[in-house]
């Protein structure tokens, strides 16, 4: 009989791992979209149906919407397209997001964690 190899062979502790988000701070999440895999849904739920303390502001008709921190109205907790749009160009990649993001951000006017987890 032929052994079965796991697919995708991740550590349990990697898949269990708990992750600290700090959306008052400096933490950003920055959205990877992958092409055909519900991402585009998936983002769409992020800035529209999420229950925040101050959720993202959509106005009717425009596919971006302003994801504030609490209390502010500049700084912005995710970084996707339907938040800052195709900043770092269309279906961007993993290296190209982790070398474009910091220089987005910046332009935006918000400081972000610049380390990546």
């Amino acid at each position: 009989l032929p052994r079965l190899v796991a697919k995708f062979p991740f550590a349990r502790g990697e898949l269990c791992r708990r992750v600290r988000f700090d959306m008052r701070g400096r933490d950003v999440i920055v959205f990877l979209h992958i092409q055909k895999t519900g991402g585009t849904t998936f983002g769409r739920h992020l800035v529209r149906n999420i229950r925040l303390e101050q959720p993202c502001y959509c106005r009717a008709g425009q596919k971006k919407c302003a994801c504030h921190r609490p209390g502010g109205d500049k700084d912005t907790w995710l970084f996707s397209r339907f938040s800052t749009g195709w900043s770092c160009g269309l279906h961007a990649d993993w290296t190209e997001l982790t070398s474009c993001v910091p220089a987005a951000m910046e332009r935006r006017g918000c400081a972000g964690n610049r380390t990546v987890r």
